[in-house]
């Protein structure tokens, strides 16, 4: 009898309650690095026999002397031979051997020919193919490098992934550099400039340095960031200077998500915590600073949220939508509802002083303010007490009272107080249950303007909450809602997609809405695209790809990617098998309430794979699958007491929980029931 394995789930999406802060439970991989870290800079910007390039020289600098101010040991090579390239990359291989980190970033043309990717030395012929291939290096020698390096490895290729011939990718017969395919293209981190086809752009007429190279040496001098958080800030950066034509690209798997290029970053922070545990607090100050604002119509909210990413208080993770959100609010009419409540409401520099202080942790003083605000018909003020009270940061927890709050502020016309009292309203959160009269309060605050308020009415047609079910309602709205810059709408209007509700089906249209999702951060949308990559049937097979957003997803505490994330290391598809990876990830999932968590890491318990046999333990955690609807956790029971593995041997209780397990859709329970004559 073989243990059964999870199946697949399908992303929950926003309905059910008004967010809150989220408790997040992470493992940082094991072990003492060196303290030695390394670089090397390739830049060539004057080749002998292809188009020169303006700006690889000048982003060169700034990315080195950004590096060594982090206590990087940088080599440099300017406008190296194909020779000095090679002879380069191999002196730097024994550098990196043992180190705690290593980097290799180039600046240049770049090609891919083949399905291989070149980059393109000072002295590289072009005339065709051959002399191409021949007087270039393989990328896959940069990964090659990188392998001795414990704790980060990582590649910044800072060329173009399109064709044109005046910019850092060759043109002609040849084309953009594709994502990494060889042995190391797991193991070694890759941040590529640009997305697949675009650009790599210089920036402005006069601009010291490219956008890129701005984003990424900001990133890496933000107190405090860590290597998991720096590629989302250089997507939202990149993205925000270049007007969305430009989305840096990743691929690989971190040994060590938590590192962190500051070299007084958490571990040094907080002697007395892991890394894990700061980066677990910036997770959680981040979705409650989140929380406070997202429903806010003043730009300076979001700014101020980013503000506090920069300062390294908060992990920023909804950066891009902050930024989405402060553009949608800047081209709102001057007439507007929310352009003029900004300037004529009561207490509006006492709310900025308390979200400030909110943004610091002072909850002390932002609910004195806010509460002096609120006593003068300050509508955000109102709002902003009733996420205290539903949250619990800075006020008695009391959803009865975050109710009243929400109210006070639909009345007093702000449109995230409506957004909350219509949850309250349509669920019975803090008040009577009234669909009808919830759905009206969200018709009024998307009327105002409100992205938030539209992908809520979306959900409402949707489910028939206060209106008739209307998928094509629904889509509609959710398009609005995504126009408007409301993140979660994306992904949303990416499963209508997908399923062909309300709209056609269309599988590419949806990867593009879960790619577009993904990047602004949010996390369900990241396991979606891991999914697409896995399945191979919107978008070309990539494991590395799906492996890389199952992590970031993981890393911003999505329990369903380190659940998926644990299943491709448990089973060697498309990852090096590693059960002790696999383990570590299913217990992460499980710490955070996953029910495929649990069922995995009850498989691996029993089989003593990555951790110590129990099968007693095992019995446990299947049991809290089971208590979490997983079917297949249902079965395994089945098989642990029909064969006293962990528990004494019971027939009865084997037939039982198989036909639990068929009641659940686990299909290959009711073999057991047949083989053993039960019904």
């Amino acid at each position: 009898m073989r243990r059964a394995t999870a199946e697949r789930p399908r992303s929950a999406r926003r309905w059910q309650a008004v967010v809150v802060a989220v408790a997040l439970n992470v493992v940082v991989v094991p072990g003492a690095w060196a303290a030695q870290r390394v670089a090397l800079i390739v830049s060539v910007s004057k080749y002998d026999k292809v188009p020169s390039l303006a700006n690889p020289a000048k982003d060169a600098k700034l990315v080195q002397a950004t590096l060594q101010k982090l206590g990087f040991t940088v080599k440099v090579l300017n406008d190296p031979s194909r020779l000095q390239l090679i002879e380069g990359l191999g002196a730097f291989e024994e550098d990196a051997k043992g180190s705690e980190a290593a980097v290799v970033y180039y600046a240049g043309h770049g090609a891919m020919i083949d399905g291989v990717n070149y980059l393109l030395p000072k002295d590289a012929i072009s005339t065709n193919k051959s002399t191409l291939t021949a007087s270039s290096v393989e990328s896959a020698l940069l990964g090659q490098s990188l392998m001795g390096a414990k704790a980060v490895r990582l590649i910044i290729l800072d060329a173009c992934r399109n064709n044109p011939t005046a910019t850092r990718s060759l043109g002609g017969n040849t084309r953009g550099l594709a994502r990494e395919a060889g042995p190391t293209s797991v193991a070694v981190v890759t941040l590529m400039a640009a997305g697949p086809g675009q650009v790599a752009q210089d920036g402005a007429a006069g601009a010291a340095n490219s956008p890129f190279a701005i984003a990424l040496t900001q990133g890496m001098t933000r107190p405090g960031i860590t290597v998991g958080e720096l590629p989302s800030y250089v997507q939202a950066e990149v993205e925000r200077m270049t007007e969305g034509e430009q989305t840096p690209d990743l691929q690989g798997i971190w040994p060590n998500v938590h590192w962190s290029f500051d070299p007084n970053g958490p571990a040094k922070q907080a002697s007395a915590a892991p890394a894990a545990d700061v980066t677990k607090i910036k997770w959680e100050k981040d979705q409650v600073f989140w929380t406070s604002i997202k429903d806010s119509d003043d730009p300076a909210d979001f700014k101020a949220y980013m503000d506090a990413q920069d300062r390294g208080e908060i992990s920023g993770s909804f950066r891009k939508l902050a930024s989405n959100r402060i553009r949608a609010l800047e081209k709102l009419p001057a007439g507007s509802f929310q352009v003029a409540s900004r300037s004529a409401a009561p207490g509006q520099e006492l709310v900025g002083a308390a979200r400030d202080a909110f943004a610091r942790g002072d909850y002390k003083a932002a609910f004195r303010d806010w509460s002096t605000a609120a006593g003068q018909g300050n509508g955000a003020a109102m709002y902003n007490l009733g996420v205290m009270s539903l949250t619990g940061k800075g006020a008695p927890k009391d959803v009865n009272a975050a109710a009243r709050w929400f109210k006070s502020s639909a009345d007093a016309g702000h449109s995230g107080g409506m957004v909350n009292w219509a949850l309250c309203q349509l669920n019975g959160f803090g008040a009577a249950r009234n669909e009808g009269a919830g759905f009206q309060t969200l018709q009024r605050a998307a009327d105002r303007g409100s992205a938030t308020a539209m992908g809520m009415l979306a959900e409402a047609y949707l489910r028939g909450r206060g209106a008739a079910q209307d998928p094509r309602q629904a889509a509609g709205w959710l398009q609005k809602a995504v126009d408007a810059g409301d993140g979660p709408s994306i992904a949303q209007l990416g499963d209508l997609y997908e399923r062909g509700v309300g709209v056609p089906k269309d599988g590419r249209r949806a990867f593009t809405l879960y790619q577009r999702a993904a990047v602004a951060g949010d996390t369900d949308a990241m396991v979606r695209l891991g999914y697409a990559y896995e399945d191979g049937e919107a978008v070309a097979k990539d494991d590395v790809q799906a492996a890389t957003w199952y992590q970031r997803a993981a890393e911003a505490g999505n329990s369903e990617g380190m659940s998926s994330l644990a299943v491709m290391f448990e089973n060697g598809a498309g990852l090096t098998q590693d059960y002790g990876r696999a383990a570590d990830y299913y217990r992460q999932a499980a710490n955070a309430g996953d029910a495929r968590g649990y069922l995995g890491l009850g498989s691996l318990t029993a089989r003593g794979a990555g951790v110590r046999a129990n099968t007693a333990e095992a019995v446990k955690l299947f049991q809290q699958a089971a208590d979490r609807g997983s079917a297949a956790a249902m079965r395994n029971l089945g098989i642990m007491y029909e064969g006293g593995q962990g528990v004494a041997a019971n027939r009865a209780r084997a037939v039982e929980w198989y036909r639990k397990a068929v009641a659940a859709g686990d299909q290959g329970a009711q073999g057991e029931l047949d083989r053993l004559g039960a019904r």
